[in-house]
């Protein structure tokens, strides 16, 4: 076939569109045989270029570079703002060799992932948008243990606000751990127990803010302390351990009080299990404990197989103890 001029091998319409049909003439052979011109239609051109030659496996792609803006548009994309995007949805490219890759865009993917578990490699900066729908949040400190940040090292899991830190759940919002410190930060408002539940703490403190601010317990319902026998061989008696105590004698007994708080009141019965003889508990402290008049200033006597009960209230520097005898117990 001779040679032709460029306008002779343009289509026969003026402006006639190439299509993906148009036929391209092309030279075809061997080295050291000669060539021939052959036909070849714009698709088979374009695959060409993109794949390699139809059947010659390995033949790298084109590689799109040089400093003119490169586009990707077609009508059938799908648009992530008007339409549930796919699977995969992500696309990066990877600066070193120009490749495109999937990811989230702050995390590594793993290879067969669904961009469901990624690490992240830099923090996650919402600007201010919210996280919705969120299942299970899981802080991993290795990827074989569900340990959470922190545990075992001085690098805390931290959550900060900068205002308020706002919980919400629309049941219950559980909190589990070794034990729950709010540090020196005070709890205000309400809070309530589900009267199915209970508080259980080691130790209540009420401390006003002072001047006309006064702390105030209120309960509605049964106050209970657990009695306790705690006299030792010395017949030492320790009131931080019960208000209700009590103990049993068959000799003359002094009881010695320690760890009396001011404000404290310490009800005990003593009993006297000796069958003939009667027996007094004297009681003694670092401050004064005093009697009233009815007793003549000092402690009554337990009469032989019965039992007195007593109250002790610290006012002070003073002990004001009070007692009703003779109990059959």
């Amino acid at each position: 076939m001779a040679n032709k001029k460029i306008s002779q091998l343009a289509g026969t319409v003026p402006n006639e569109i190439v299509s993906g049909s148009y036929l391209f003439a092309s030279a075809a052979g061997n080295v050291g045989i000669g060539y021939e011109t052959k036909k070849i239609t714009a698709q088979q051109i374009a695959e060409y270029a993109f794949t390699g030659a139809e059947g010659e496996l390995g033949f790298p792609a084109t590689q799109l570079s040089g400093t003119k803006n490169i586009y990707f548009n077609n009508s059938n994309w799908v648009n992530s703002t008007s339409a549930q995007p796919p699977s995969f949805g992500y696309l990066m490219l990877r600066t070193t060799d120009g490749l495109l890759t999937t990811g989230s865009g702050i995390a590594t993917p793993v290879d067969g992932d669904n961009l469901g578990d990624h690490t992240a490699t830099e923090p996650l900066n919402m600007a201010n948008n919210d996280i919705n729908n969120v299942d299970d949040i899981r802080f991993y400190q290795s990827a074989h243990s569900i340990i959470a940040k922190g545990v075992g090292s001085n690098d805390n899991l931290t959550v900060k606000a900068g205002n308020e830190l706002t919980l919400m759940a629309m049941k219950h919002v559980l909190i589990s751990g070794d034990a729950l410190s709010v540090a020196t930060t005070p709890i205000s408002g309400n809070l309530e127990i589900d009267p199915a539940n209970k508080l259980i703490v080691n130790e209540i403190q009420a401390t006003g803010a002072g001047g006309l601010d006064k702390a105030t317990l209120r309960i509605d319902g049964a106050l209970s302390s657990v009695p306790n026998s705690v006299l030792d061989n010395n017949s030492n008696l320790n009131w931080s351990v019960s208000n209700i105590q009590y103990e049993r004698i068959n000799q003359n007994t002094t009881i010695n009080f320690h760890n009396v708080t001011d404000g404290q009141t310490l009800t005990m019965y003593v009993e006297n299990y000796h069958t003939t003889n009667p027996f007094t508990a004297t009681f003694s402290s670092g401050d004064a404990v005093v009697w009233g008049a009815e007793f003549d200033n000092s402690s009554p006597v337990i009469a032989q197989n019965k039992t007195n009960v007593y109250t002790f209230v610290r006012i002070h520097t003073g002990i004001f103890a009070s007692a009703v005898t003779g109990y059959v117990h």
